[in-house]
């Protein structure tokens, strides 16, 4: 922390170090996801990993979590190409970047970033 602040800032939102802040995701199209407040945690979560790939595996999702709140998180990191949710499964998706460089930097900022406050999100490599 050169500055002093405290903040950490890799390319997404930023992050006041020993605290947990939030970013308010809304997509302005509905009124369903206009005042999601989402607290942001750094950390990393336990999980089996696939090798590195351009693909994202999203667990720990709430059910009312959409598309369009995903795209709007995940759009924030270069090289985003689509969300895919899993109809037949609620609580998991899939996000696609343009390199495994890019979906890195997007699973390392974001790992553990709760949508709502009982669901860190858990993001590994998609099985390819």
């Amino acid at each position: 922390m050169p500055n002093g602040t405290g903040f950490q800032n890799n390319g997404g939102p930023k992050v006041l170090r020993g605290t947990i802040s939030y970013l308010i995701v809304a997509c302005g199209i509905c009124s369903s996801c206009v005042s999601v407040a989402a607290p942001l945690h750094h950390g990393n979560l336990n999980a089996e990993q696939a090798a590195p790939n351009n693909i994202l595996f999203i667990q720990n999702l709430p059910h009312e979590t959409t598309s369009m709140m995903l795209q709007l998180l995940f759009e924030q990191y270069p090289g985003f190409r689509e969300v895919r949710m899993v109809e037949a499964k609620p609580g998991i998706a899939f996000v696609e970047y343009e390199d495994e460089e890019q979906s890195s930097t997007a699973m390392q900022n974001l790992q553990g970033f709760k949508i709502a406050p009982q669901y860190p999100m858990a993001i590994t490599f998609a099985k390819k």
